[in-house]
């Protein structure tokens, strides 16, 4: 492709495939997936009308405690936001307006620990309070992050923000990769873009100094972040 042309070149979100690898946890965002029907973790948080449509395509409504199993498609519309305290102590936090499907999720407290996430549509924000070694996948992008605390977004044509895919990193640090070869870290505070559409000359991997605008700190996120902070031992 040539980036130097006078046209600008667009890339579809559906080709483009994001890694992030963060000490060794790995997860992948991807636009499709295999369920399987077991407990991945409890509703911790729930605001709205969220609701989560099974794997054999039987939707509920969600509310503190429910469980939240593998093949589950959680969906937020307006005002609304869901947070899943999953069984490795990982947080996913769904924003409004956003879809997220469970893939797959295998948690033994081994280093083959594999969960796989689908960001349909929107922003969720993926916490990690304890180290351990576990693999995602979630829409697309490939994610890895280990006792980090970061947020990705799909953003389409014709909202307000430029479409494509960020991913802003509020603790430790990313490293993105996308399928095309490029490859950046992504720092505390930065945040990583691969952008729909490329202008003339324009990398197809970015890192912005600035945190989105549209990232928006909502009701949960307190918790959020009392649950990713790292624990600091009590000298007795």
């Amino acid at each position: 492709m040539n980036l130097i042309s006078h046209k600008a070149t667009h890339v579809k979100p559906s080709f483009l495939k994001l890694h992030i690898f963060l000490a060794g946890i790995l997860t992948t965002i991807i636009f499709s997936g295999i369920s399987f029907a077991q407990e991945v973790g409890k509703v911790a948080r729930a605001s709205g009308d969220p609701t989560a449509i099974s794997a054999s395509n039987q939707t509920r409504k969600l509310s503190k405690d429910d469980a939240i199993s593998v093949g589950d498609t959680i969906v937020c519309g307006d005002d609304c936001q869901v947070m899943v305290r999953m069984k490795d102590n990982s947080t996913t936090l769904v924003r409004a307006k956003s879809k997220i499907k469970i893939n797959e999720f295998k948690f033994d407290n081994q280093p083959g620990d594999t969960a796989k996430t689908t960001l349909l549509a929107g922003t969720m924000r993926i916490g990690k309070g304890q180290p351990e070694n576990v693999k995602y996948e979630a829409g697309a992008a490939t994610i890895g992050i280990r006792g980090t605390d970061i947020e990705v977004a799909i953003i389409p044509e014709g909202q307000k923000d430029r479409s494509g895919i960020y991913n802003y990193v509020y603790d430790g640090e990313t490293l993105m990769a996308l399928n095309t070869g490029e490859s950046s870290p992504v720092e505390k505070e930065l945040t990583g873009f691969a952008p729909a559409t490329l202008l003339p000359g324009e990398k197809r991997l970015q890192i912005l100094r600035d945190r989105p605008a549209f990232l928006q700190s909502g009701g949960f996120d307190a918790l959020m972040n009392q649950l990713t902070a790292p624990r600091i031992p009590v000298m007795r």
